[in-house]
C-alpha cells in the first residue's frame, strides 16, 4: 500500500483500508497532523478527519463539531465546515468526524517576519472576525456550549478572579497591595503616583467598566497557530481553526496574549497601539462603547504583571532581560497609562 507512514499513527494497516471504503478516499492521498493536544487528524487536499487523542478527547471532539455545526450558519466567517460524524468500532474506538479543509498557510510561519503595520493588518481583521461570533445572541448558543468553564483554570486563577463581577474588586486590591510591596521594598520612589488615592480610583472606574461587558461566545484560545492566512504575502485571513476550548465569558479574554507564543511579545512597547486599533475595530462592530482605551491597556497590563512578578511563561525574559526590568516596565507602563487616563478626564 503506497501511503504516508505517519498516517499508521493513527490508523493501522486493516483499520486504514476500511477507512478508505469508507470515506471514499485513496491511501496515497492522505496525510497525518499531530500537534493537536487533543485530537489526533488525517487529511487530504480537501478534506480533514478528527480523530480523539485519548479518552479526554471524546468530550474536546464533540464541543468542536458542535460549534461548527451552529457557527455553519453564519456567513463570512471561515471556519470548518461540519460534514458527518462516524462511529465504525473496527476503524476507531472512538467516534470521529469529517470536516472540510481550509486552504492557506499557519500565520505562525511567517508571524517572525512580519512588520508592524502587517501585524496591525492581520489583528483589526481579527477584531472584526471576532465581532461576528460575539454578536451572536446567547440565547442562540447550544447549551453544551455554555455550560462549559475556561479549560486551564488553575493557571488563570488571577485573570478569572479580576474579570469576576463577585471577586474583581478584592483581587485588584490584592495585586495592588503587591505593586505598593514591591514598589516599598525596592525603594522605587519614582512610581509613587500608583498609590495616590486618585489612581486607584480610576482605576476601579476603568475595570468595573471591563468587568460589567456583556459575556460572549469566545474561541477561547485563538494564537498564531489557530490562524490560516492566504499567503506569506496575502494576509488575509482564511481560516479560524480548533474551536474546541469554545465556551461563554468576557470578550477580553479573546484578545489575551497570555494565549500566543513568544513571537507576538517581541511587539510588546507597542501592544497599547496595537491594542487600541484592534479594539476600535471591534467595538465598531459590536456597537459598543467604553469610556476610555485605556481600561484596556490597564487590565492586560495587570495580567503582564502578575505574570512577570510570578515568574510564569519566561514573559519575564520576553519584555525585559530579566525578571527585574520587566517587571519594572509594567510599572512603567501602569504610570503611562495612568496619566493618560488622567489627562482625559
Amino acid at each position: 500500500m503506497d501511503v504516508d507512514y505517519a498516517v499508521f499513527g493513527v490508523l493501522n494497516y486493516e483499520q486504514l483500508d476500511k477507512f478508505c471504503k469508507l470515506t471514499d478516499v485513496q491511501p496515497q492521498d492522505i496525510r497525518a497532523n499531530f500537534d493537536g493536544w487533543r485530537k489526533l487528524i488525517l487529511f487530504t487536499e480537501e478534506r480533514v478527519f478528527l480523530f480523539p487523542r485519548d479518552p479526554k478527547g471524546v468530550e474536546w471532539l464533540d464541543i468542536e463539531l458542535t460549534t461548527y455545526e451552529f457557527l455553519n450558519n453564519l456567513k463570512n466567517l471561515p471556519i470548518p465546515r461540519f460534514i458527518e460524524r462516524f462511529y465504525v468500532p473496527d476503524i476507531s474506538f472512538y467516534e470521529f468526524a469529517e470536516v472540510s479543509r481550509l486552504k492557506g498557510i499557519a500565520y505562525s510561519k511567517i508571524e517572525d517576519n512580519l512588520t508592524l503595520e502587517q501585524l496591525l493588518r492581520i489583528h483589526t481583521s481579527l477584531a472584526r472576525l471576532f465581532s461576528i461570533w460575539h454578536n451572536i445572541s446567547l440565547k442562540e448558543i447550544p447549551s453544551a456550549i455554555v455550560q462549559r468553564k475556561i479549560y486551564d483554570s488553575e493557571r488563570y486563577k488571577f485573570e478569572i478572579k479580576l474579570l469576576s463581577v463577585e471577586t474583581w474588586e478584592e483581587t485588584f486590591n490584592f495585586v495592588h497591595n503587591q505593586i505598593l510591596k514591591y514598589i516599598r521594598e525596592n525603594k522605587l520612589t519614582q512610581f509613587d503616583i500608583l498609590s495616590e488615592e486618585e489612581t486607584i480610583k480610576l482605576w476601579k472606574n476603568c475595570i468595573k467598566e471591563i468587568v460589567a461587558l456583556n459575556h460572549v461566545l469566545l474561541h477561547g484560545d485563538i494564537h498564531e497557530d489557530q490562524i490560516l492566512v492566504a499567503t506569506k504575502d496575502n494576509l488575509e485571513i482564511t481560516g479560524i481553526l480548533d474551536w474546541e476550548t469554545v465556551r461563554v465569558d468576557n470578550p477580553i479574554w479573546e484578545f489575551n496574549f497570555g494565549e500566543w507564543g513568544f513571537g507576538i511579545w517581541k511587539w510588546w512597547e507597542n501592544f497599547p497601539e496595537i491594542r487600541k486599533r484592534i479594539w476600535k475595530e471591534y467595538l465598531e462592530g459590536r456597537n459598543i462603547v467604553l469610556s476610555s482605551f485605556e481600561g484596556l491597556n490597564l487590565i492586560y497590563t495587570l495580567f503582564e504583571f502578575r505574570i512577570t512578578f510570578n515568574l510564569q511563561m519566561n514573559l519575564a525574559t520576553l519584555i525585559g532581560k530579566n525578571q527585574q526590568e520587566s517587571t519594572k516596565k509594567c510599572l512603567e507602563r501602569l504610570i503611562e497609562i495612568t496619566k493618560r487616563i488622567k489627562k482625559n478626564e
